[in-house]
């Protein structure tokens, strides 16, 4: 960052989890999955681009590209709103402009400790196991919380509701818990990830509660 102005920053990530879970359910068969980010910031606007290994159609490995772009603003002491529009590209998928899809997220936060979303995308594409499919409007409701603790560490957990009626005829919920610690530049996380029994029908062994841990590198 050195030359910069103050009002400019750069930043990102490297690292590995032992899952790839997207709202509840892997995206990576179960496997490790190497990911990144980069990102810049404006003042207040912030854009970047992020990269998680994935494995989609017959468990071939392949990668999600993440494009975003948002602005933040502080409505308060204790209060910041968030809107962030993403991009998701699937770049080699022979399936890349049936999966392709774009979200726009508002969020606002207390304090960084908690954290309510809404989520809308206009052209999901989704497929339960079961025969469903199709593309569509989706939206999606997340509630995080993080508490910090003593010594670096944080407990974290969330719940959320992710709707797919318009491309497998239902939604479901899906939650985590777990603990984060920080030391210098490296972030370990470990959570419990689970589904309602929806989820765990229609995506069947994919949406199975799991244990994922994750490491990464923040520069």
């Amino acid at each position: 960052m050195l030359g910069l102005p103050d009002s400019v920053g750069l930043g990102g990530s490297l690292g590995l989890a032992s899952d790839d879970v997207f709202r509840g359910v892997t995206q990576s068969d179960g496997q490790p999955s190497p990911q990144g980010d980069l990102h810049a910031t404006v003042g207040p606007w912030f854009g970047g681009i992020s990269a998680e290994g994935i494995r989609r159609d017959d468990a071939r490995a392949g990668a999600e590209v993440i494009g975003y772009l948002g602005l933040q603003q502080q409505l308060g002491d204790d209060w910041s709103g968030r809107i962030t529009l993403r991009h998701y590209d699937y770049p080699g998928n022979r399936y890349r402009t049936r999966y392709n899809y774009d979200e726009l997220a508002l969020s606002l936060a207390w304090r960084e400790r908690i954290m309510l979303s809404v989520i809308a995308s206009p052209d999901t594409y989704a497929r339960d196991y079961v025969g469903n499919y199709g593309s569509g409007k989706a939206f999606c409701y997340e509630l995080v919380g993080r508490q910090p603790l003593p010594a670096g560490f944080a407990a974290v957990a969330g719940v959320g509701y992710y709707d797919l009626r318009q491309q497998i005829g239902t939604g479901y919920s899906y939650w985590s818990a777990g603990v984060e610690y920080r030391w210098r530049s490296w972030t370990l996380d470990l959570r419990y990830v689970g589904t309602d029994a929806t989820a765990r029908d229609r995506f069947e062994d994919d949406a199975g509660n799991r244990v994922v841990l994750s490491a990464f590198w923040l520069f």
